[in-house]
């Protein structure tokens, strides 16, 4: 059985689908973690898959905790939510690790223009932008939070990346980006690139304490492999990989047994 949590679940699509659901409070309130065993307890739920940014660290915090009472959370390493939580830890864990990806920039009036914008915390590429003039860069820059990189021109793929609990890749599924919607995206196709599937493998030998389904995001150049962004968990296009064959569910399952 399928069970689900949302804030409002009389409006989620999954929770009309779901064998069950309750109503739980923001992933931040004192009370989440307590509401969210009491349901695996009750309901007899042995697994927790995690959907949403700003859940990972805490579950993954809570981990050890679920597991004395038999609920596992299928969650990388808190070390490894919060390093990619952020923008900046994210470029700062490629670079020491020698993976190219777009340099940042810290003098936005002697540069090359265009360069791209974006929030360190963001999700669903809230804020992320274009910038075209130091004019415009300078706006975005009276919030601190906004950094600055290199524009990067080339194919967007969103990876699909399944590493079971002995740090195994298991499956590994290229989908270019057709159309992005909010950050989401809308229409993708998956690819079998070769070089990708390359990149990805010396990626995932990095990363010491990832689990489950990790999503990674690359631009693919003429003669690059741009490193972006890592999820540590299902992204929305997963779906995709789903019908190509990679099924994520049934290798969590058999993983956890």
């Amino acid at each position: 059985k399928v069970l689900t949590t949302d804030m409002n679940p009389t409006l989620s699509s999954a929770c009309q689908i779901s064998d069950g659901y309750i109503k739980v409070p923001r992933v931040t309130d004192k009370n989440y973690l307590y509401v969210l065993k009491k349901y695996c307890k009750k309901a007899n739920i042995s697994i927790i898959v995690p959907t949403i940014d700003t859940e990972l660290s805490i579950l993954a915090d809570a981990k050890e905790e679920f597991a004395q009472d038999g609920i596992f959370i299928a969650i990388s390493s808190k070390k490894i939510c919060d390093t990619f939580y952020l923008k900046n830890t994210t470029e700062k864990f490629f670079i020491e690790h020698n993976l190219d990806t777009p340099r940042e920039i810290k003098d936005i009036k002697n540069c090359d223009y265009p360069i791209f914008a974006k929030l360190n915390n963001s999700s669903c590429s809230i804020g992320a932008t274009i910038v075209y003039t130091p004019q415009q860069a300078k706006e975005l820059a009276q919030d601190k939070n906004y950094i600055f990189q290199e524009y990067i021109q080339g194919d967007e793929y969103t990876v699909d990346v399944f590493i079971d609990k002995k740090g195994n890749v298991i499956s590994i599924v290229p989908r270019l980006r057709i159309e992005v919607r909010a950050g989401e995206v809308n229409k993708a196709q998956t690819i079998k690139d070769k070089e990708i599937i390359k990149a990805i493998k010396k990626l995932c030998q990095k990363l010491n304490g990832a689990y489950g389904c990790i999503t990674i995001q690359l631009f693919k150049t003429n003669d690059r492999i741009v490193f972006i962004e890592i999820n540590p968990r299902f992204g929305g296009g997963y779906p995709l990989s789903y019908l190509s064959g990679a099924n994520f569910a049934k290798y969590l399952i058999e993983d956890y047994l």
